[in-house]
């Protein structure tokens, strides 16, 4: 007969407790984001005279936007949604340009508002140059922002 030794007895009888424990627990919600989608890159649009920086859509970055961007950037990525009905927090912060330099670092101001994606969501097109894959993020003016899908990052300038 052979003999286990106490120590390791103890170890496997508060792993099984352990494991036990967790199997009872209640689910977490499921994550909004936690999508199989294709993940889109985003493109930031501006129709200010300011700089806008940190621009998010909910958790996710979408980059800074000069004063009058095109569109000519975008940032990776948005996974996508399960639902597109519910809004998305949208925030940034508006900026003035150093006067020393180029940088826009002076009297950032936070903005933020909910906005919502188009309810059907992106557009899916078997043809990969009609297939929505880019969110734009488009700055209207100093309070508004709008939320976009363009299957170019340069069509997000028409929205």
């Amino acid at each position: 007969m052979k003999v286990i030794p106490i120590r390791l007895t103890s170890l496997a009888v508060c792993a099984l407790v352990t494991l036990s424990a967790c199997t009872g627990s209640p689910r977490l919600p499921d994550d909004p984001f936690a999508s199989r989608a294709t993940a889109m890159a985003m493109v930031p649009i501006n129709h200010t005279d300011r700089y806008a920086v940190n621009i998010f859509v909910d958790k996710y970055w979408a980059g800074n936007a000069r004063p009058h961007n095109d569109g000519a950037a975008a940032a990776c990525c948005h996974p996508g949604l399960t639902d597109w009905h519910s809004p998305s927090s949208v925030r940034w912060k508006w900026s003035e340009e150093d006067p020393k330099g180029n940088t826009p670092a002076l009297n950032r101001e936070t903005h933020s508002m909910l906005a919502h994606f188009p309810a059907d969501g992106p557009h899916s097109d078997p043809d990969p140059n009609k297939d929505d894959a880019y969110v734009c993020v488009i700055l209207r003016d100093l309070n508004t922002a709008d939320l976009a899908f363009s299957p170019s990052a340069s069509g997000c300038a028409d929205r």
